[in-house]
């Protein structure tokens, strides 16, 4: 069973509170470092690729896509397999930055510091039952900057419209590259988990307009059996997709005031 079986019935309770509660940027300008332009690697060594599961087969649902950055996911399970993001010939849409592969196989188990590694198959799970509609994998090294920035150049080039950014960190120096690169993302919403405790994260001082920082909405959120921080992203961005639906020509930046109208709506 789906560690998300459970846990999605409140989501759409929460989807208000969740957006009602995100915090909004305010400007700062940072420098990218010249990485993160350099080209993707084309091809991972043989004994990388046979340490993780083949993506299954398939074909591309359609729908809205969205891109889960992060530690990787299980894509091998029977419920994820059918709802990613495929090309033309039936290969994923993904991209693993730490072995330069199309497999972003979640290794850890969820096991990473929470800081910088909710549980990505956890998050795709409950996107699936949120009702998102395909998904783009993408696996990158949370202590490199610069392959975060390469994430986000790599999702523009997808047809993700939502991405969900399953880490935070309140270090400057894992945001200077962020900025730049997700200022590309025009007709990218990006959604990222707010910091614990009273003081703000890092990217709260960032002027980008297309992310929204998401809390967790309250004793409801917490309450169920995934963690707040994980029922708060997958609700925004269930919220998001649906008004995606409604009107595909929404960019990053109107998405986020739409939803910023409708968290207002909610109170």
């Amino acid at each position: 069973m789906s560690p998300c079986r459970q846990a999605t019935s409140p989501l759409l309770a929460v989807a208000a509170a969740a957006l009602a509660s995100a915090t909004l940027a305010q400007g700062m300008g940072l420098t990218v470092p010249k990485s993160v332009g350099q080209t993707l690697p084309t091809s991972a060594p043989a004994s990388m690729l046979a340490q993780k599961p083949p993506v299954p087969p398939g074909r591309d649902p359609g729908g809205v896509a969205v891109a889960l950055i992060g530690a990787g996911i299980d894509y091998a399970l029977d419920e994820v397999a059918p709802r990613l993001a495929r090309d033309g010939e039936g290969e994923l849409i993904g991209w693993d930055f730490q072995d330069a592969d199309r497999r972003p196989f979640d290794r850890s188990k969820a096991s990473a510091p929470p800081e910088w590694g909710l549980d990505g198959t956890l998050i795709a799970s409950c996107l699936i039952r949120a009702g998102a509609a395909r998904l783009v994998p993408v696996r990158i090294d949370p202590g490199d900057p610069a392959a975060l920035a390469r994430a986000l150049l790599f999702v523009a080039q997808t047809p993700a419209r939502v991405a969900v950014l399953a880490m935070g960190s309140a270090s400057p120096a894992h945001w200077e590259p962020f900025r730049q690169a997700a200022q590309r993302l025009r007709h990218v919403l990006i959604l990222v988990p707010a910091g614990e405790g009273s003081e703000p994260a890092y990217l709260a001082a960032l002027g980008l307009e297309n992310v929204l920082l998401v809390r967790a909405g309250g004793a409801r959120a917490e309450a169920a059996p995934a963690s707040g921080a994980v029922v708060a992203l997958v609700a925004a961005a269930s919220a998001a997709t649906k008004l995606l639906a409604l009107e595909p020509a929404l960019d990053g930046a109107a998405l986020k005031r739409r939803l910023g109208e409708a968290s207002a709506g909610a109170k």
